[in-house]
């Protein structure tokens, strides 16, 4: 056997061949094992747990230039992964409570719950179940009143009705003050709506006398003034104090003349309510100047002028009427819609409208009577210069409207009390003072007036000396 050189060039090259060839390796990747089959315990007894399984990347290991094994993401590599398992999954709840939880109102009703267990937690998912039921932990000596913690509105206070069951309390208002129905807040009350006032009616041949009786009553006052208003015309009258009385008259000639406007004609309701206007503008400005008149009497009485009083005969008569038309535009801008009636025209005295009716006549009243009344109180220094036959007029002046303004005030109340009860014998009264004011206006303003007594004594002595020459 010839033997291999082991010098040289050319034995170190057979040398490192050898040695490559010992050490070359194929490159392998690595794969992974099946899951373990073991495992973590299970994170729950029943109803669904996770456990955890491994497996590494031995099967086989990379080997040479290999790689880990790929990762269930599919990106990262490494030589073991874990994954959770479902575990237990059978249910595992049997009608298994809770204990109850605390009542959710101290002191009070209120509820208290309990949830599912399922093994010795608490159930999820579909088997997640609660139960409710109401408590009472109130104890009447124990527990502070209910009113303690309760709020209520302003002008309400709370109550304490608590029973040795439950805890009551409640708001109640105050100071006329009502609850309102969502029980937020206390409320002054609506105004309580009346009782319709039934309308008053006659038998039919009642209705008929009292018809007669009024506008006969109307028909009397109506000619004795128109003669009253005649004679002054006739004699050519027209000093101040007989142009108040002659408005005066005219205002209660027109106010008496619409109440015997035929019935037909008041059933429509637009002349209906313009009679009721005109009937309350009419007799207003009759008391208003009788007021000028005292007013005028006064002037004179008290010395404060000499002659003609403090107003012109044009100043009495815008007065006078003006007063009297504010008064019923004040009333018509406010209860205009209550002027006339169902069943009569005259002033209605169920509603509003009877303060504006009532109460500025009442005040014209009083101040006439004031001013008669001051007029005669006390003796005032006499001015010189004075006209004595106005004075005399003014101090007669003085005592016929003491009688005739009580007389207009009443039938004027009469009047509208027998049409608004519609009873009869307020209808006969109110005739009967129609017939006393009529007669007590035409006797006393003729005889107040000193010119007219004058000349009413002069036709008399006329009359008399003609009646002398004829025999």
């Amino acid at each position: 056997m010839t033997s291999l050189p082991v010098g040289g060039p050319l034995g170190l090259a057979l040398l490192l061949t050898l040695f490559a060839v010992a050490t070359t390796v194929d490159n392998i990747d690595g794969a992974w094992s099946p899951w373990s089959s073991m495992s973590t315990p299970c994170s729950k007894s029943c109803g669904g747990g996770v456990n955890l399984k491994v497996r590494s990347c031995t099967n086989p290991s990379p080997q040479g230039s290999g790689k880990l094994c790929l990762k269930m993401d599919l990106i990262n590599r490494a030589d073991k992964e874990w994954r959770s398992f479902d575990c237990n999954t059978q249910s595992c709840w049997g009608l298994v409570w809770g204990n109850w939880s605390n009542c959710s109102a101290p002191c009070g009703k209120g509820v208290r719950t309990r949830l599912s267990m399922c093994g010795t937690e608490v159930c999820t998912g579909s088997m997640a179940n609660k139960q409710s039921e109401p408590c009472n932990d109130w104890n009447i000596t124990a527990c502070p009143s209910p009113c303690d913690n309760m709020t209520c509105p302003q002008f309400g206070v709370c109550k304490d009705k608590s029973t040795a069951k439950e805890p009551i309390a409640f708001c109640i208002c105050t100071m006329g003050y009502e609850m309102n129905p969502d029980k937020t807040s206390c409320i002054r009350p609506p105004p309580t709506t009346p009782t319709p006032r039934p309308i008053p009616t006659l038998p039919p041949e009642q209705k008929v006398v009292a018809t007669v009786i009024s506008k006969s009553a109307s028909t009397l006052i109506i000619i004795m003034v128109s003669i009253t208003l005649g004679l002054f015309v006739f004699l050519r009258v027209y000093t101040t104090d007989r142009v108040i009385q002659m408005n005066m008259e005219i205002a209660l000639l027109l106010a008496h003349i619409l109440l015997i406007i035929p019935g037909s004609v008041t059933k429509v309701p637009t002349a209906c309510t313009a009679v009721s206007i005109l009937v309350h503008l009419f007799f207003t400005a009759c008391f208003m100047f009788m007021l000028l008149e005292a007013l005028h009497m006064y002037s004179l009485v008290a010395f404060i002028v000499k002659k003609d009083g403090m107003f012109t005969k044009l100043q009495n008569i815008l007065v006078g009427w003006g007063v009297a038309a504010l008064v019923i535009l004040v009333c018509m801008a406010f209860q205009l819609d209550n002027y006339g009636g169902d069943y009569h025209c005259w002033l209605r005295m169920d509603t509003p409208l009877v303060y504006g009716q009532f109460m500025p006549i009442l005040i014209i009243i009083i101040l006439t009577f004031a001013l008669i009344e001051a007029a005669g109180a006390v003796n005032y220094k006499p001015l010189t210069g004075m006209d004595r036959t106005q004075l005399v007029s003014a101090k007669i002046s003085q005592r016929t409207n003491l009688i005739i303004m009580p007389l207009v005030f009443s039938h004027w109340m009469v009047g509208m009390l027998s049409e608004y009860e519609q009873n009869l014998p307020l209808y006969g009264t109110f005739s009967i003072l129609n017939g006393v004011t009529g007669v007590a206006v035409f006797i006393l303003h003729s005889s107040n007036n000193q010119q007219v007594r004058e000349k009413l004594q002069g036709c008399y002595r006329s009359m008399c000396k003609g009646s002398a020459v004829t025999r």
